[in-house]
């Protein structure tokens, strides 16, 4: 960092009168500062506070106002924010509410955010979500353009374990830059071959499902919906078991998971009451 041309003058004068350890105290965040994101958001918040906004308890960078028709919605990544409601009048409101304090552009109606699409379908009131081009920018990663697509992401029955790792240093240095995805990550350590061979297989099956999308439907009751499900001893290496849940909402999913239980089951009905509690958490 360069301090402005003024300044230069009052360190020559410190540094005249023996003061060799100057340093100046920024009374402003600036972008690239590892505080500037906090500093912004501590900024925003206020001001939302002051609109009327509360932060979601689930994740703060949600805020929420109103209620029915009125109800609005503001979303914060960073500088960027999305603002939902039935009512375009609440949207202008509030767009002329945060205008009032800060220099904004409006892009419109969102179209893409954080790598994924959305696209709208105001007649049958359906709302689609997809990550295609991010999608495509993994198989491209990988050169996996011009390959015969998979129809499922892993074989039936493939198990992975700690005991296909390359065990040689040279079969280590050959792996060394292979990065993997989701049920592979765990291997990330010492990644072996055949834990390779899989990855490549769940690239392969991101080829063939690349346009497929997730689609709220608006004509449905917005009514929460959860499923919970676990594989006893599924982990080979520990016997831990694996809980998998999901949560949909007018016809599609908008949270899912699948984790490993901190603890060892003793039995397929208590790996299964675990996995309801992480559910419902």
């Amino acid at each position: 960092m360069e301090l402005p041309e003024g300044i230069m003058g009052l360190l020559e004068l410190a540094e005249a009168e023996g003061e060799d350890d100057v340093v100046c105290m920024l009374l402003q965040s600036l972008y690239e500062l590892k505080q500037a994101s906090r500093v912004w958001n501590e900024t925003i918040f206020k001001h939302l506070k002051s609109m009327g906004f509360e932060p979601s308890d689930a994740d703060r960078c949600v805020y929420m106002r109103g209620e029915g028709d009125d109800e609005c919605i503001v979303w914060l990544n960073v500088d960027g924010m999305l603002i939902a409601s039935r009512d375009k009048a609440v949207i202008a409101s509030v767009k002329a509410g945060i205008a009032k304090k800060f220099r904004i552009k409006d892009l419109g109606r969102a179209r893409f955010i954080l790598g994924i699409e959305i696209d709208y379908d105001m007649e049958r009131r359906t709302l689609g979500i997809s990550q295609k081009a991010y999608t495509e920018s993994i198989i491209k990663k990988f050169a996996q353009e011009n390959v015969k697509p998979c129809l499922t992401p892993l074989e039936p029955g493939v198990k992975l374990t700690k005991a296909d790792e390359p065990q040689t240093e040279d079969d280590k240095a050959k792996m060394k830059s292979k990065p993997y995805f989701a049920k592979l990550s765990r291997f990330l350590e010492n990644a072996g071959e055949k834990h390779w061979d899989a990855g490549i297989k769940v690239v392969r099956y991101l080829l063939k499902t690349k346009d497929v999308r997730i689609v709220y439907d608006g004509l449905l009751v917005a009514q929460l919906e959860a499923y919970s499900d676990a594989v006893w001893a599924g982990n080979r290496d520990d016997r831990r078991s694996v809980n998998g849940m999901m949560l949909m909402l007018c016809g599609a999913p908008v949270v899912w998971r699948s984790t490993f239980q901190k603890i060892v089951a003793l039995s397929s009905t208590e790996a299964e009451y675990m996995a309801l509690s992480d559910c419902v958490k």
